[in-house]
């Protein structure tokens, strides 16, 4: 028998068995990632082989299209800047300083013209002449000199620019031509450059005034031109496209490094989700979300081709929570289509903003949307119900973000709404027919009366198939309320003894007038042909080819049951003829399992048991305290034996089942006994006659252990 142990959860202890059949996953998970690795890598190159490399912008080319603003921007323009920045700097040619020593050379000649006529600064020649003029003359030319002087003196970096200047200003005074030859021959020796030209300090200033000058912000609006087709794209431009997301044609490695590494890491911690809600898909299941994902990875990158969101999330999430476990589905719904968001949109921060919140609401809001699914038309509306609401979120998140939320924009959310919508209902089929996949249709279809192994069972085993509906009634009712896949419990219940088809009169509930076949066969043949009902459902499943979801609740709703019943008469039979029972092999009256992998499965077979304890009964329950001592005596002796440890129960969860099958049963079998009003005397003869049947009422616990295995 396996061992069973037990772990503190957050809900009580929780039974795990140490010792279950191994169910090593770790190569399919790796398949797994490995495939999403490999095919974002080849949407992405892919994507810029045929789209974007063909079809995008290259700096010094012309421009293959006009570019338009996907969004409102302000942006600084520093080709703008810096060209401001440069004319500004230009404006400074030079930065001129006194030569002190000079300056104080030249101060002191004037000073001395000024007070006392001095020119001894002049060559012995010139003041000769000077000193030989009419005193009048003299004064008039001295007087010229030295207003000119003061005037000019530390105006000049060069002889050149002095000379021009002395000139300059003689041309203004009212000395004869001679007078202003010899005046300008007197200034020209005693003037020297007092100015000199500082490169160092003009460099400084150059440099303050372009500091000083604010940077260039433009502006551009939703649906602004960025570059028109056949103009030459700029640095400057090419940056500007590459804020608003527009991929340029270069090989995008940055791009693609980043989306590897993203889906690895999430596809590695959705296997460990799975691990941790106790989802345990095969090989199969692993390639069907694999294929999910990479179709809606696949639709947003081509979509994003045309500049808009394909909605194809609601494709995704659609066959995820039709198909798989709820829970599961929505951290690979959330996950996944985020990753396609990022994978369609590189650098298009906006649409991936308003992709984050569109995932978020499409996985959540599928929880309430996506679930009864009684007809095709049922799951369109659910689809195309999820959709509008998240076009509604859209809508709202776009104007947001201050992008177009027009009639126009609307409309076409509402096509794509209809459009996968009816992709989702039309390629579900497919899903089921290549991966087995048990949506809500497949199994109302498999659950109708008119499939063949139903119809068999009707003819051939009538009392198995009134033990079958009971059963998947039963397990349905309590599923539901547990939040459980209830219409999975009840297909799976009408299947589970089609073994049976084989023999059907071994069984007793198809037996009549009180004949028991197996009162004239041998304890061990017995339980061998009881026991082989599950071997021969299992050939009967492979024939008529049900699903291997169907398939588990064959193979496993009897888990590794012990009979008992069989067992201790074989033992007696073997006393009887002398020996000791020791010769008897509980093995030849034990299912040979497995046990229950699932929920689902795990929940039958206590339907089933509580079905068949039910049947066993001499009397009817007589209130809800016998109907849960029943459930009880049921569920504690399928823990005992070890029936549960395949599936991670925890104590709060079993006491709720406990609960949920004692509330099926009171409403399903148990009345309320009502007693008419009668006087004093008539309750005691009432009271009377109850405490009689109550102590001719065998107890539960014989119904539980007599009851048929099978």
């Amino acid at each position: 028998m396996p061992k069973l142990s037990f772990l503190e959860g957050p809900g009580g202890r929780v039974f795990r068995n140490t010792d279950k059949r191994p169910r090593d996953n770790r190569v399919t998970c790796r398949l797994f990632q490995l495939s999403l690795v490999a095919s974002s890598f080849m949407i992405v190159i892919l994507g810029w082989f045929f789209i974007d490399r063909n079809d995008s912008y290259r700096v010094g080319y012309p421009s293959p299209r006009t570019y338009l603003a996907q969004s409102s921007a302000r942006y600084l323009d520093d080709e703008a800047t810096a060209d401001q920045k440069n004319r500004a700097g230009a404006q400074i040619v030079d930065v001129r300083v006194r030569d002190s020593a000079a300056t104080a050379l030249v101060e002191g000649r004037i000073s001395a013209l000024r007070n006392d006529g001095n020119i001894d600064f002049a060559q012995p020649q010139l003041i000769e002449l000077v000193n030989g003029l009419p005193p009048e003359n003299r004064a008039n030319i001295l007087s010229a000199v030295a207003g000119i002087a003061e005037g000019n003196f530390d105006k000049s970096v060069s002889d050149t620019e002095q000379s021009a200047r002395i000139w300059d200003s003689l041309k203004r005074s009212d000395l004869t031509q001679a007078d202003k030859n010899l005046a300008y021959q007197l200034l020209d020796s005693m003037l020297t450059p007092t100015v000199v030209v500082d490169p160092e300090m003009a460099d400084r200033l150059r440099s303050e005034v372009s500091d000083g000058i604010s940077p260039v912000v433009r502006e551009i609006r939703l649906g602004g031109v960025i570059v028109d087709i056949g103009q030459v794209v700029t640095p400057e431009i090419a940056k500007i496209l590459r804020t608003q997301g527009y991929p340029d044609a270069a090989v995008p490695w940055k791009h693609l490094v980043f989306v590897v590494l993203a889906v690895f890491v999430w596809s590695t911690w959705l296997t460990w989700i799975a691990d941790k809600l106790g989802v345990a898909l095969n090989a199969t299941e692993w390639t069907y979300v694999a294929v999910l994902l990479i179709i809606d990875w696949g639709g947003q990158r081509l979509f994003a081709a045309w500049g808009f969101d394909s909605l194809s999330v609601l494709a995704l999430t659609g066959w995820l929570f039709l198909t798989i476990q709820p829970a599961f589905a929505f951290h690979a719904a959330l996950g996944g289509s985020l990753l396609g968001y990022l994978l369609a949109f590189p650098g298009m921060t906006y649409v991936v903003a308003v992709g984050c919140i569109i995932c978020g609401v499409a996985s959540g809001a599928s929880f309430m949307f996506i679930k009864e699914a009684s007809s095709r038309i049922m799951i369109w509306r659910n689809i195309f119900s999820l959709g509008f609401f998240l076009s509604a979120a859209s809508m709202f998140v776009r104007w947001g973000f201050g992008l177009p939320v027009g009639v126009g924009v609307l409309a076409v959310y509402l096509l794509l709404c209809a459009f996968w919508s009816s992709i989702v209902v039309a390629i579900l089929p497919l899903w089921e027919s290549v991966f087995e996949i048990l949506s809500p249709l497949r199994l109302l279809e498999m659950s109708h009366p008119s499939q063949p192994l139903l119809k068999r069972l009707q003819l051939e085993a009538p009392g198995t198939y009134h033990h079958t509906i009971t059963v998947g009634t039963l397990g349905e009712a309590v599923a539901d309320r547990l939040g459980m896949n209830g219409l999975l419990v009840r297909t799976g219940a009408y299947y589970h003894d089609i073994g049976k088809l084989k023999r059907p009169h071994y069984f007793v509930e198809n037996q009549s007038f009180g004949d028991n076949i197996h009162d004239r066969l041998a304890p061990k043949d017995s339980a061998r042909i009881i026991l082989q009902h599950v071997k021969d459902g299992m050939e009967m499943a492979d024939e008529y080819k049900l699903p291997e979801g169907i398939k588990r609740f064959i193979e496993e709703h009897h888990g590794r049951t012990f009979l008992g019943y069989f067992y201790n008469k074989a033992i007696a039979a073997d006393k009887e003829q002398g020996g000791d029972g020791s010769g008897i092999d509980k093995a030849d009256f034990t299912y040979p399992g497995p046990i229950p992998q699932s929920r689902e499965t795990a929940l039958l077979m206590l339907s089933d048991s509580v079905e068949a304890a039910l049947k066993s009964l001499d009397k009817p329950l007589d209130g809800r305290p016998d109907v849960e001592k029943l459930v009880e005596s049921v569920m504690d002796s399928k823990m005992a034996s070890g029936q549960f440890i395949g599936v991670d129960f925890t104590l709060k969860e079993l006491n709720a089942i406990k609960t949920a099958f004692v509330e099926v049963l009171m409403s399903m079998y148990h009345s309320r006994e009502i007693k008419p009003i009668a006087g004093p005397e008539k309750e005691e003869e009432q009271k009377k006659a109850d405490r009689e049947h109550k102590a001719q009422k065998e107890p539960v616990e014989r119904a539980v252990n007599n009851a048929p295995a099978a």
